[in-house]
């Protein structure tokens, strides 16, 4: 447990060495689990613009650009270091400029309005300032009928996750009823969830109006 705590701790702002060790981490075989299950079983729109909020080490952007390759991506992170480390994962698709980098907050992303297809957010809210803020940022980014998509290996349904988020500190794990919510207020629709009980993976995807 204790090395879990340091892990989320260090991924909040990778930076340094243990920062980058926790990059590795991310792009571990480990780590692949819960967003090739996501990705199982999610399609995409030829020539599909997306976002990837939180890219942290860059694994799940090259995954997405594999999976789909006539999608063209940004990935945003808020860590020069994760920056770094996902340019180094993704060289080829920016070269090819099928991927661009930017810098910044999730509940403030500068970012035109209505710009995206698709964003998606893999073990990211968990340290969002505004969980609020950030679901409606996710509404503004879309286009009229774009989807946004949110994963998590936390459901809140596990044992002492109010301990745990204190001892990570600002760090807040939601269930999916809880993203639901958000995600209503904000003015989605269509909201669907997936939950793979046994490991605590969980998916919730919503729509933008058209």
């Amino acid at each position: 447990m204790a090395n879990l705590i340091k892990y989320y701790r260090r991924s909040r702002y990778p930076q340094r060495f243990w920062g980058k060790r926790a990059l590795m981490k991310m792009n571990s075989a480990r780590h692949a689990l819960m967003p090739e299950w996501v990705l199982a079983e999610f399609e995409i729109a030829d020539n599909c613009r997306l976002l990837d909020i939180g890219c942290g080490g860059g694994a799940n952007l090259n995954r997405m650009l594999s999976r789909f390759p006539t999608a063209n991506a940004v990935g945003m992170d808020i860590s020069p270091l994760a920056m770094e480390v996902t340019r180094e994962v993704n060289y080829r698709d920016i070269v090819d400029k099928r991927c661009l980098l930017l810098g910044g907050d999730a509940t403030q992303i500068p970012l035109a309005k209505e710009s995206f297809d698709l964003v998606t957010a893999f073990e990211t809210i968990y340290y969002w300032q505004s969980m609020e803020q950030g679901a409606q940022e996710l509404f503004r980014l879309l286009r009229p009928g774009g989807t946004c998509l949110i994963a998590n290996e936390m459901d809140g349904l596990e044992k002492d996750v109010r301990r745990f988020e204190n001892a990570v500190g600002n760090f807040r794990v939601y269930s999916i009823e809880e993203i639901a919510e958000y995600l209503t207020d904000a003015g989605f629709i269509d909201i669907q969830s997936r939950h793979d009980e046994k490991r605590h993976f969980i998916c919730v995807t919503a729509r933008k109006p058209e």
